[in-house]
């Protein structure tokens, strides 16, 4: 069936193009918003004197109807959309009351409604899953505070860092992400309904009394934005692309950790996988999926953002693409949460690896703070040391290993106290800035960290 049928006498339906232009296999989704919108959307049209107090009635016990029989089973592929599934049922169960719903109303503000009902709902459900993801990130933190890790810079050991203070590194990635969703939860909040397919409806609808029954703070400014308008969309397509692009970039830490070549975590066993062929492999199989699926919502962004890129106001039939990308990014990314969440509760640091592998030269920078200190010029202390690194490694010495005999051939400022230096434990401890490794401030945000979750 089809809300504008009658339009035509003679159109002789083509079976491909009727599927062609069909949108009810991606816009199904939606079909728990439409009936909240159609609710309050009754209440409107009998505050407006369309329907009477019988009527209402009536319509409100007909979409109960409507929903119980899509529980138990329908084919929705012989309608358009699920804005006529709807309206087509309701009529089926009550008759002619129900063809009084859609006075006033069309389908380029419902669909906009029920998009922002069903986002807000689904981009809380986010939040409360990046906010447990959060909750692990300072579980692991906390039971591996003392473990020791060489932080990196170009994939090369760069500086001794404390492992807490590089995995709560994900905690505040999480909350850049909550962040984003919060703001794409903002641009949920005016009400399209009452805005009709244009131009507004000639009905005396009271649209604050809408906003009120939906859940919206205010009704939208100018009727034509409203219909065309798919930005908040793509804000959430970007908040979620981006949660993938953060935990994509650690599932590629991880996997690089786990390898023989680095030995620095341990994979649990039920986080991992083996080969078909190769029984000796354990393969991070859930965070290799984990970084692959990542470019899928690079795409669904992409395709939004082409998708909506010049066409011409207001409302067009290209704005029906815009189902498949929300409803994919946002189931695909609520698995990704989970199953990140359940892969890092089963990664272990392994410390004694991690200390064998470690580089002296990481200690370089506190050599140089060392010079500094005895009031050798920065710049200066930095060739120094440059040049005693170049040194030790054509001799194939490590730092610790030179004799203050040859420190001196450097500098004359060296002593004994130079030893102190060269410690993986000092080197940590003496960072001195707030957000610095230093386990006084690695411990300051990991508190901070719990407010956040408590707030």
């Amino acid at each position: 069936m089809k809300l504008w049928e009658k339009r035509f006498k003679d159109r002789k339906e083509d079976p491909f193009l009727e599927k062609f232009n069909a949108s009810i296999t991606e816009d199904f989704f939606l079909f728990g918003a439409e009936i909240e919108a159609s609710r309050a959307y009754a209440k409107a049209l009998h505050k407006a004197g369309i329907l009477s107090e019988n009527e209402l009635k009536i319509i409100l016990d007909g979409l109960d109807k409507v929903v119980e029989k899509v529980k138990n089973g329908i084919d929705a592929r012989q309608y358009e959309d699920v804005h006529t599934l709807v309206e087509s049922l309701l009529i089926d169960e009550i008759g002619d009351v129900g063809k009084k719903l859609h006075t006033g109303r069309s389908r380029n503000e419902q669909v906009v409604t029920d998009e922002k009902i069903w986002l807000r709902h689904r981009l809380i459900g986010l939040i409360e899953l990046l906010k447990e993801l959060q909750g692990t990130v300072i579980k692991v933190a906390e039971e591996n505070f003392d473990v020791i890790f060489p932080g990196y810079t170009h994939l090369q050991q760069a500086q001794p860092v404390l492992f807490s203070h590089y995995i709560m590194s994900l905690f505040w990635a999480l909350e850049r992400d909550k962040e984003r969703l919060l703001m794409a939860l903002k641009r949920l909040t005016t009400l399209p309904l009452g805005s009709g397919a244009l131009a507004g409806t000639s009905v005396p609808l009271d649209r604050d009394f809408l906003a009120k029954e939906l859940g919206f703070r205010e009704p939208t400014e100018n009727s034509m934005d409203t219909v065309a308008d798919r930005s908040f969309l793509i804000d959430a397509l970007f908040a979620i692309s981006m949660i993938a692009l953060d935990l994509s970039r650690y599932a590629e830490d991880f996997i690089i950790y786990s390898s023989r070549e680095f030995g620095f975590l341990e994979l649990e066993d039920h986080i991992s996988t083996s080969s078909s062929l190769m029984p000796q492999k354990k393969n991070p199989d859930f965070f290799e999926l984990i970084r692959g699926k990542t470019g899928r919502f690079v795409s669904y962004l992409n395709s939004l953002i082409v998708t909506v890129k010049g066409l011409p106001m207001t409302y067009n039939k290209d704005l029906q693409e815009d189902k498949f990308p929300i409803f994919r990014a946002v189931s695909e990314i609520e698995e990704i949460l989970v199953a990140f969440n359940k892969c890092l509760k089963g990664i272990h640091p392994v410390p004694e690896k991690i200390r064998e592998k470690m580089d002296s030269f990481m200690l370089a920078t506190d050599l140089v703070d060392y010079l500094v200190g005895k009031g050798i010029p920065f710049r200066e202390a930095h060739g120094i040391v440059g040049e005693i690194v170049f040194t030790a490694q054509k001799e194939g010495k490590e730092l610790r290993e030179l004799s203050i005999e040859e420190l001196r051939k450097f500098s004359d400022v060296f002593d004994e106290a130079v030893y102190e230096v060269c410690d993986f434990e000092k080197s940590i401890k003496n960072k001195k800035t707030y957000g610095s490794t230093n386990p006084e401030f690695v411990r300051k945000q990991i508190e901070k960290a719990r407010e956040i979750l408590k707030s």
